[in-house]
């Protein structure tokens, strides 16, 4: 594929204005597993020229916020991002506070600590409304679209590429935005999949930036990208094949070849259970079906929100642990339930705080 264009950053879905350090990090990571873009602004004058400036979907506004009295954040935001969805969020939540938000703008109300699925919710519905406001817009908004899109065709004239080469490299790129989030599991939404896998391709780019784009770098390119992602999704080795002039069919022979490579889903943490025949006789199989109800998944499964994965490996040498489990770098003889809940846990307590 053919790379054109100056880079830019996607459109933000969420900006959060929370000086509650943690609370904001476990709402950005919350709706980043999700695949919505998120910011986050410490302070209230940050946030609000941060969402004049990138004028997000939906603000999640905590009214205590430092650096704006009360409610005035509300208020300004109105003025400052006409077309965002102000949703409130916290910690110290009473029906006047509740009213108030409402009065003056704000699309939903949230007690902290926040619960992920009404999180999730209360932001989809924000973000459908958010692109109900912006079609008020839309006379504008279309004049400067079509502006940066003659740019584009300039440009791509000037690389020697017609106007219909251009659009079938496009449709072939939101061809990829399908597939990817329906390979995720995701209910397809033009806009939010085609922005997800063009920052996905800006992020390869800078892997390969690094390496100087040279091909006898793919390897390495491939194992960051891994590193990354957590596998290798199509449309990145499709990307990487266009930006090294690298036949695709050779990088999917490199990607068969090396164990380390994924060409499916896999969540953050990897839990790998020995079926070797040590483990086997001394209880494997009673390990596994313990793992597998903990994290609710089957031996080759991966979570929606991409954060475990369980697989069975014939051999994890390290016989004298039987029955053995690896999860992501560390080794566990035969754990029972109450210890995998703590491991899963912890885990979810260190993503919360990362």
């Amino acid at each position: 594929m053919t790379v054109i264009g100056p880079e830019a950053s996607p459109p933000l879905d969420v900006l959060i204005i929370d000086d509650d350090a943690a609370s904001a990090e476990a709402c950005r990571r919350i709706l980043e597993e999700d695949g919505y873009r998120v910011a986050v602004a410490g302070d209230g004058e940050q946030g609000l020229r941060m969402a004049e400036a990138d004028n997000p979907s939906v603000v999640l506004l905590d009214p205590e916020i430092a650096g704006v009295a009360g409610f005035e954040a509300l208020g300004r935001l109105a003025e400052a991002a006409s077309a965002t969805v102000p949703v409130v969020m916290t910690g110290k939540g009473t029906v006047d506070s509740a009213v108030e938000s409402m009065r003056l703008g704000a699309h939903d109300y949230l007690a902290k600590p926040v619960n992920p699925e009404r999180l999730l919710e209360s932001v989809r519905r924000g973000v459908e409304l958010g692109r109900l406001r912006r079609r008020a817009h839309a006379p504008r908004m279309k004049q400067d679209l079509l502006l940066q899109a003659l740019a584009l065709l300039e440009e791509a004239y000037s690389l020697g590429m017609g106007k219909r080469t251009l659009l079938e490299e496009l449709a072939g790129l939101e061809t990829e935005a399908k597939r990817h989030a329906q390979s995720l599991g995701r209910t397809w939404d033009k806009g939010r999949a085609i922005a997800e896998i063009r920052e996905d391709l800006l992020q390869a780019d800078a892997i390969m930036r690094s390496y100087g784009f040279r091909k006898n770098a793919l390897i390495q390119t491939l194992l960051d990208v891994q590193e990354k992602f957590h596998w290798l999704p199509r449309h990145i080795l499709e990307w990487i094949s266009g930006r090294l002039d690298v036949p695709l069919r050779e990088i999917y022979g490199i990607v068969h070849f090396y164990e380390a490579f994924s060409l499916e889903p896999r969540g953050r943490h990897s839990f790998q259970v020995c079926t070797g025949t040590a483990c086997h006789v001394r209880g494997s199989s009673e390990l596994l079906s313990r793992v597998s109800a903990a994290l609710g998944l089957q031996p080759g499964q991966t979570d929606s929100r991409l954060t475990y994965t369980l697989e069975t490996v014939h051999c994890l040498g390290c016989c004298a642990l039987a029955p053995v489990i690896q999860i992501d770098s560390d080794y566990y003889r035969d754990p029972d339930r109450s210890r995998l809940d703590k491991i899963i846990k912890t885990m979810q307590r260190e993503e919360a705080q990362a």
